[in-house]
């Protein structure tokens, strides 16, 4: 199944859901913070993704109205220094990220504003189908009207950029039309579905996606052994357990999907491969990059996102877009590390940004 739109249509009635967009979006900026502690004891992995109750950054408040309905969620903002400015005249470019990165400060040396989502506000990370998302698109039996926790993610981040699209990029000096979006994990998965359904993003990056992101259903890596050594690991390296589809359609994760993704009982029934979801974001315009890890990044299944990529990059080059798809892998880490951070920016500059100043 090759044909973008049917592929497209496919992913929303039978794995994501139904992608949402045209509300209208207004944002205020807050002096003083608005976040309060959350705690998750049942997912403590979750937690380790949330913004902080306190730092350094500036707390914006997403407005989302659809006519009839109204909701919002809170994002935080950091902005680079005056000094690290004068590398981009027309606005710092802003990266968008699902949650917390651990180089941040890399990036805003670097002359980049980057935002970072709760995305839990979004949707919470469970069945229960709530969050600001489902506050304006309510979950219900009906395909049409289901949408997953990753699609609902994404479509944050997509609001998060109309609003930097709607002013915020005037108010923080920003480049809106120099964005790039960025997830780790499950969150690495819904940037990998926001590439697919948000064209405006310049560069999409998912990181260590693994099953339901960008590992290919029918491609395993547990039980074979892999020579790491270029990236300065072990010459045999075997995997261990990659993530089953049982585990996707669990109650822990099946939230992330739409009710039609329960019909598949094995990988092997899912008639399109996952190299399709940077296929959908092959635009002259754009700039896809998959990062992973290949050391203990087993349940992730980090070859088969290798894999991905270069079946990816087959049909990028049969569109005259070959160099608008890339990988980078790093030794360990799950994680965007500051190795990805920049090669990332690195890539960015060097095919949107007609090579910024220095400082």
């Amino acid at each position: 199944m090759e044909n973008l739109k049917e592929t497209r249509s496919f992913y929303e009635e039978n794995i994501y859901g139904t992608w949402r967009s045209g509300e209208t979006v207004t944002f205020q900026v807050h002096e003083k913070s608005l976040r309060k502690e959350i705690h998750d004891a049942q997912n403590p992995f979750a937690s380790m993704f949330r913004l902080s109750t306190v730092d350094d950054g500036i707390d914006v408040e997403i407005k989302v109205s659809t006519g009839e309905k109204s909701t919002s969620f809170t994002v935080r903002a950091y902005l680079p220094e005056e000094e690290e400015r004068k590398r981009f005249p027309d606005g710092c470019p802003v990266i968008i990220c699902m949650h917390p990165i651990q180089p941040k400060h890399y990036a805003l040396q670097k002359g980049y504003a980057v935002i970072f989502m709760d995305s839990i506000m979004i949707a919470g990370d469970n069945i229960e189908h709530q969050g600001a998302f489902y506050d304006l698109y309510p979950y219900s039996y009906y395909g049409k009207d289901q949408t997953g926790v990753l699609m609902a993610w994404a479509w944050g981040a997509s609001k998060v950029l109309d609003a930097v699209y709607g002013g915020l990029d005037k108010v923080f000096g920003l480049n809106a039309d120099a964005s790039i979006v960025t997830g780790v994990s499950r969150w690495g998965k819904a940037t990998a579905v926001c590439g697919a359904f948000e064209e405006r993003f310049k560069m999409v990056v998912p990181t260590c996606s693994g099953a339901g992101g960008l590992a290919l259903w029918k491609e395993k890596s547990e039980g074979k052994m892999y020579d790491l050594t270029h990236c300065g690991g072990p010459a045999e390296y075997v995997y261990g357990q990659n993530e089953p589809l049982n585990c996707l359609q669990s109650d822990a994760e099946r939230g992330w999907f739409c009710d039609a993704f329960l019909q598949y009982h094995a990988e092997k029934d899912i008639p399109v491969e996952q190299y399709m979801l940077p296929v959908l974001a092959a635009d002259s315009k754009r700039l896809y990059c998959i990062v992973a890890a290949w050391m203990g990044e087993d349940w992730v299944n980090a070859p088969s996102m290798w894999i991905c990529y270069e079946e990816a990059k087959k049909r990028f080059a049969e569109l005259g877009l070959a160099d608008h798809i890339l990988a980078h892998f790093h030794k360990e880490g799950h994680a965007v590390i500051e190795e990805d951070m920049e090669y990332i920016l690195t890539e960015f500059e060097r095919f949107f940004m007609n090579s910024p100043k220095t400082c």
